[in-house]
């Protein structure tokens, strides 16, 4: 027998064979390709070109409506087919038998009509694709799967979303824009202060990170995270005093009045647009004159595809950001201008989805990042919300929060929020975790509907 193949280590054919085959240009498409040589194999030649010719036709009876889109595709399936096969085989039954269950699975495939689409590739591509499909499925945000997780106008009452039913969010009595001038209580030392731009760095000093209880010695005590020492020690960093009006509904809408999903639509004549179902939301915020300030706003939808992702510009001086100034500055539209943006997408029956939880490693700038606070950021009342920190319970139960990214972690085995101190905080990152989550929810409880 003349040596047309040699016997080689599994660990040599792997190497070899994850290259994928490409289809040569001048060959006749209509006619099965030939085995590309210059490679070991454990297989003769003249086996590899029979079983490759069996793959070409059952791909390309499969690929018959597509191959005016790609005449090449049969072609580079069948090479890619065979050329797996016979790298992950040690001898020639073995192949031959994977070739045989290979045609036959090919065979038994939904024709294509249109590319990409499942039913195109190798068996181990077409499998992937078609698991793809089934997840996708299960994880379908429609609005009657995602009505069950929406809470209740008590639930956001009692979760401190601000309350749609007072009237002075959405009419104030008085006016207050910014408490430049005015005395205001510094949240981060407790001390009071006149809010002004012209404080110097280190006039505040404080703690930016959250005490948390240790058994040192045999006795309990409160530590800083941030510095290791003990609760009541001076601080350990140095900034500028800054304020916010907390959860004060009223006091904010002095400053920007808050209005209803649907009273933007119709002053800014949006009815008729398409809004979509579901939508993922994350907002950044800083401290300016006007306490806490919204600074950037994304919304992206149920696939992840960015719908909105805008910095805002600032109508009163900032105090301090943990978003570059260049982004600030560049920045064209003002809250009234990126909640009218954000009401082209999110409509009345629109569900938004976000996390309540105060990210405490980022307590140096003015950024609690939890959905009740990314609408009153906004100034937006909405009545369909999922806040999957509810949705999540802690084992406390409430007020007690799961931070997001642990709750990334144990569901969904990937890590969040891992920034370098110049990349910062991603809303478009969070906004996409916290629909990854609900998606995770939902495909749990069709299982145990379907169990």
């Amino acid at each position: 027998m003349t040596s047309s193949f040699s016997t080689v280590s599994p660990s040599s054919t792997a190497s070899a064979v994850h290259s994928k085959p490409t289809v040569k240009a001048n060959v006749n498409l209509n006619e099965a390709p030939r085995i590309q040589l210059g490679k070991t194999t454990n297989q003769p030649v003249s086996d590899r070109q029979k079983a490759l010719r069996t793959l070409f036709t059952q791909f390309q009876k499969l690929y018959a409506g597509v191959l005016e889109q790609q005449p090449t595709l049969a072609h580079e399936s069948s090479l890619a087919q065979e050329n797996d096969i016979s790298g992950t085989t040690n001898n020639l039954k073995a192949y031959k038998s994977a070739i045989h269950h290979a045609a036959v699975s090919i065979s038994r495939r939904p024709p294509p009509d249109r590319i990409p689409h499942s039913s195109i590739g190798t068996v181990r591509e077409s499998r992937a694709a078609q698991q793809a499909e089934q997840l996708a499925k299960a994880s379908r945000l429609s609005p009657e799967r995602l009505r069950r997780y929406c809470l209740s106008h008590e639930t956001m009452v009692q979760w401190g979303y601000p309350d749609s039913t007072i009237t002075e969010l959405v009419v104030p009595s008085t006016t207050c824009v910014s408490s430049e001038g005015f005395a205001q209580t510094c949240y981060r030392c407790k001390i009071d202060f006149v809010v002004s731009t012209s404080q110097d760095m280190g006039d505040c000093i404080f703690h930016h990170g959250r005490t948390v209880p240790e058994r040192i010695e045999g006795k309990r005590v409160w530590i800083y995270s941030c510095c290791r020492k003990e609760r009541g020690a001076a601080g350990c960093e140095e900034g500028v005093h800054v304020f916010t009006d907390n959860d004060d509904d009223v006091k904010l809408a002095q400053r920007v009045p808050y209005k209803t999903t649907a009273q933007i639509i119709e002053e800014k004549g949006l009815k008729g647009t398409k809004h979509v179902d579901v939508v993922g939301i994350d907002c950044e915020m800083i401290s300016t004159t006007a306490g806490s300030s919204l600074a950037r706003i994304s919304i992206i939808d149920e696939n992840g595809a960015i719908l909105l992702d805008e910095f805002v510009r600032q109508t009163v001086s900032v105090l301090f950001s943990g978003v570059r100034a260049a982004d600030l500055e560049n920045a064209v539209m003002d809250i009234n201008d990126v909640r009218a943006a954000a009401c082209s997408f999110i409509g009345p029956d629109t569900v938004i989805v976000g996390h309540g939880c105060v990210d405490l490693s980022n307590s140096v700038t003015s950024d609690t990042s939890r959905l009740e606070n990314d609408l009153r950021a906004m100034r937006l009342l909405h009545p369909h919300v999922i806040d999957t920190a509810i949705l999540f319970p802690h084992d406390k139960g409430a007020p007690f929060r799961r931070a997001l990214r642990d709750l990334v972690k144990e569901k969904l085995g990937y890590f969040i929020q891992v920034h370098t101190a110049d990349a910062g905080h991603s809303s478009v990152e969070d906004a996409k975790a916290t629909l990854d989550l609900l998606k995770w929810q939902v495909r749990d409880d069709q299982d145990d509907i379907q169990a």
